[in-house]
């Protein structure tokens, strides 16, 4: 806990997405305390307490307050934590004297696969339209991409400011609609704008640099419908139904699912969810 004061104006603490709470806050020129007080109860809790004019009062019994000082909150012992403290959590686990004796000997691929289970956990919480265990899952998203980072940081490789470098370069420079001269008036003008900004930041040649470019460790069926995509888009004459046929004749099973992997596409739907609803009808019958 620090003992660093961090002093913002009512406007701009708004507008800030991230507090760390573990510094002494404090808010002045306040002209919308209401809108102040909800992100400070979001922030500290309903059940902080808050100095209006030299008082300790609780923050949810203050109407109205032209100033607020928050004192620091202890690291690990807080009502409610942030991506401040999230960060602050690995760090702490990932010591290497008095850290957790499991999470400190990790390395990148002793938890690769955790990084695929947690992602299919969560997209499975998308589709249950379950919100509570979405944000747990996107929560154990977060929490591989961190831990991630702390190893590479303890290897010098890089650490998590140098991730979010390098998201908010990508964002802005692949939105030039956005954050450059570019004019996008549709979703389909931003997914363009999007792709040729990508062909350029990663110096695809063509669509085969495009092609090697897709991940291995891919499920066949995403791999398989994203290189159909790409291949269609660069202006190849490609007919799903005559290929399905032809595979079919020739048993040729695996060209066959390429084949209605592509009709699909065709149709707008993805492969991999209307096979797993035939899994789900099939079991469902029994």
């Amino acid at each position: 806990m620090s003992s660093e004061v961090l002093k913002i104006k009512g406007d701009t603490f708004l507008q800030m997405p991230f507090i760390d709470t573990s510094l002494a806050l404090e808010v002045s020129d306040i002209s919308d305390f209401a809108a102040v007080k909800r992100k400070l109860v979001k922030l500290y809790g309903e059940c902080a307490f808050a100095v209006v004019d030299g008082k300790s009062i609780k923050l949810s019994d203050v109407s109205r307050a032209d100033a607020v000082f928050m004192p620091p909150l202890a690291d690990f012992d807080k009502p409610r934590y942030n991506v401040c403290d999230a960060e602050r959590v690995i760090e702490r686990l990932m010591r290497k004297d008095g850290g957790c004796p499991w999470d400190s000997v990790q390395t990148h691929r002793s938890i690769r696969v955790n990084m695929i289970e947690e992602a299919y956990e969560a997209v499975d919480a998308i589709d249950n339209n379950d919100i509570d265990n979405m944000q747990e899952e996107f929560g154990d998203v977060l929490l591989q991409s961190l831990l991630q980072s702390a190893i590479a940081r303890r290897e010098g490789e890089f650490d998590f400011d140098d991730v979010c470098d390098g998201l908010c370069k990508k964002l802005i420079g692949r939105h030039t609609f956005i954050f450059g001269d570019d004019s996008a008036h549709s979703a389909a003008d931003a997914l363009t704008l999007w792709d040729k900004n990508k062909s350029v930041e990663k110096h695809y040649d063509g669509v085969k640099s495009q092609l090697e470019a897709l991940p291995n460790a891919f499920p066949s069926l995403l791999r398989c419908q994203k290189a159909y995509k790409k291949i269609k888009k660069s202006g190849a004459e490609i007919v799903p139904s005559r290929d399905l046929e032809a595979a079919l004749e020739n048993k040729d099973y695996a060209a066959a699912i390429a084949a209605c992997v592509a009709l699909l596409s065709d149709e707008g739907k993805d492969a991999e969810v209307e096979l797993n609803r035939i899994v789900r009808e099939k079991i469902d019958s029994l």
